[in-house]
């Protein structure tokens, strides 16, 4: 995106970052910490900040409702369990997922995996691994420049998250459980640039589950940001669709997550404008959430219903909570990290101190 002057906003930018930071000795940051802590604060405080967050509330307050008369903000009682039968019946899963073995860059070839997990209130963890790395592919070359362009290829073209989403939904779609709990966005923006992705999702939305994606941290999103500041303990504001969300990702600051790589034209038209984003507040930390317009009003009891409001600024549903306790209980990366590595000395001690990180050498 460029300027009136036909600047770039990120050179504008930097030029700002550098011209406008402040030297600080170190005999200051030794005693004051060079004034950071009380800068932050009146940043936070500011004016300026305080008339966004005003105007934010009124734009809440006065906005239009969502088709057929729902409310946009509304007040809601969380942690209400007897509210949603379907908790106790066991009939809610939650499903996360975490790197088993983050992608890992060698000199020829790389590898990945991923451990996802789901839990109930009437099951344990149900898990699935899954698994990739560049041998076989790289074992088709012809020859050594094709060797060397596939390598290059799987270098820029591999998301490990978008490979970790991919799972979860997978995993999501293979429960019994009729009701989906994810953590983080319903929809993971680089999957929809993908044919197969969009598959997913169409595979996801024409079935019977119901689902809903619950965000952990929205400060990514200055929009989300600047209306959760004018949120109220106790209520949940829709912000705005998918779709909306998806045109204006080319905006500095709107994004959330990877840049979206283009949107597949199936899904923005078909799907990107039926999916609501927003906020809740269950006490003093502030949630986003995507879910589907069919979906709304039955997932939102269900996943107020289940937060859990003893859990000090972490206040989500408790499914969610625990499923993230075990998974990363359950795919420690750094045990298979090291079983690698072992191989690799034992394979040949050139090989392993060629292949590992050099920071563990320090």
């Amino acid at each position: 995106m460029y300027l009136k002057n036909g600047e770039t906003i990120m050179s504008s930018m930097f030029r700002e970052l550098v011209q406008g930071s402040r030297r600080i000795s170190r005999d200051e940051f030794a005693t004051t910490f060079g004034g950071i802590a009380d800068d932050v604060i009146e940043m936070l405080d500011s004016e300026q900040a305080r008339e966004a967050t005003r105007q934010a509330r009124e734009y809440m307050e006065l906005r239009e409702s969502l088709p057929g008369g729902r409310p946009r903000l509304r007040e809601v009682e969380f942690g209400l369990f007897s509210s949603a039968p379907e908790l106790e019946r066991g009939e809610v899963a939650a499903v996360d997922g975490t790197p088993a073995l983050p992608l890992q860059m060698y000199s020829s070839g790389q590898a990945l995996c991923v451990g996802i997990g789901s839990i109930s209130h009437r099951r344990p963890l149900q898990d699935s691994l899954h698994y990739w790395s560049g041998r076989v592919y790289l074992s088709d070359s012809r020859d050594t420049n094709d060797f060397l362009a596939r390598q290059e290829q799987a270098l820029f073209g591999i998301s490990s998250t978008a490979y970790l989403r991919y799972f979860e939904v997978r995993h999501g779609l293979e429960l019994e459980e009729p009701y989906i709990f994810f953590d983080g966005t319903l929809v993971y923006e680089w999957l929809v640039a993908l044919q197969e992705g969009v598959d997913l999702y169409a595979e996801l939305f024409s079935g019977d589950k119901q689902c809903i994606g619950v965000m952990k941290n929205i400060k990514a999103n200055v929009v989300f940001s600047t209306f959760a500041r004018a949120l109220r303990t106790g209520e949940l504001y829709i912000v705005e669709t998918l779709e909306d969300h998806l045109l204006n990702s080319n905006v500095p600051n709107r994004n959330q997550g990877e840049q979206s790589r283009g949107t597949l034209p199936s899904f923005l038209n078909n799907y990107a404008p039926r999916i609501l984003r927003g906020i809740f507040k269950p006490r003093n930390k502030v949630f986003g959430f995507e879910v589907h317009e069919e979906h709304l009003e039955n997932m939102l009891r269900i996943m107020t219903a289940d937060c859990q409001m003893n859990h000090a600024g972490h206040e989500i549903p408790f499914l969610l909570n625990r499923v993230d306790e075990e998974v990363r209980r359950n795919f420690n990366s750094r045990i298979l990290q090291d079983r690698i590595a072992l191989r690799m000395a034992t394979q040949s001690e050139e090989l392993f101190f060629e292949e590992m990180n050099e920071r563990a050498f320090r």
